[in-house]
């Protein structure tokens, strides 16, 4: 298994929550997948997400509060639980009709759960589908390289959709499960994203095959098939796609859309504290 990278919170209650998830995770890696694997969400592993493996951790889903103040303290532990059960699941062949993995990438907020499961469940011939972020090529080689290796087929799935709905979405998520997400987080995905795929594209060729879910227009989505596409998800520079998602969160505060904590995660300032 992975180091688990730890970053330290100036807050202690922060602090302590990462630095104990972490000690447990990597004290016994097995305790946390396999209570990933009776998660109905995971479809018995086959869906595999680090958002989801947080729900593991019982200081995170305690609450709505906790959600969003261990967020951060808990992602980098999960992450890593999220890339070992990948690794795990790649070389299992007890199901040889499953030779397809799907990475499952966009902007949080872009729908890319829901655009994936059909009928609540994921077709026979797909192994897994590994939802992450794709915006650092040096990571997202490594898997798709385990991929390749182990002869299956790869394909990347990019849902996208503008900065602006994708916040709104954020926003939504942090009201009912306390879970949102940093417009720095979204503005570094969505500007880092193209420019990761396309070398992706250069390494593995036709190794890897590629869709796009355009959801910009909510009420015409379109299905976009191949590399030809690529251009289609680029959305500006980080500063540029940085200030769109400032001003509405701003926008939408002052108009009292939004409460005062779900703007406080958005624009990435310390979480409020909860008793």
């Amino acid at each position: 298994m992975e180091i688990i990278r730890r970053i330290g919170f100036k807050e202690q209650d922060r602090n302590q929550v990462e630095q104990s998830v972490s000690i447990a995770v990597e004290a016994n890696p097995d305790m946390f997948i396999e209570k990933y694997l009776r998660d109905s969400r995971s479809l018995g592993g086959r869906y595999i997400a680090a958002d989801l493996f947080k729900e593991t951790f019982p200081v995170f889903s305690q609450s709505k509060e906790a959600r969003n103040r261990y967020n951060s303290p808990v992602h980098n532990s999960a992450a890593v639980l999220s890339a070992e059960l990948f690794r795990r699941t790649i070389s299992d062949r007890s199901y040889p009709e499953r030779d397809m993995v799907i990475f499952l990438t966009g902007i949080p907020g872009a729908g890319k759960t829901s655009s994936m499961l059909v009928d609540g469940g994921l077709p026979n011939n797909v192994k897994l589908v590994f939802e992450g972020q794709l915006s650092k090529f040096e990571t997202t080689q490594q898997k798709i390289k385990l991929v390749v290796n182990q002869s299956l087929k790869a394909t990347i799935v990019v849902v996208h959709t503008t900065p602006e709905n994708a916040l709104k979405n954020t926003f939504k998520r942090f009201e009912q499960e306390g879970r949102g997400a940093s417009i720095n987080i979204m503005s570094s995905i969505q500007a880092g994203l193209p420019d990761s795929l396309f070398e992706v594209h250069k390494r593995f060729g036709s190794f890897v095959d590629f869709k796009i879910y355009d959801y910009r227009d909510r009420f015409n989505p379109v299905t976009l098939k191949g590399w030809k596409h690529l251009n289609v998800i680029k959305s500006g520079s980080y500063g540029q796609i940085m200030q769109r998602l400032f001003n509405q969160a701003e926008q939408e505060w002052r108009a009292g859309r939004i409460t005062e904590a779900c703007y406080i995660q958005a624009v990435g300032s310390t979480p409020i504290e909860f008793r």
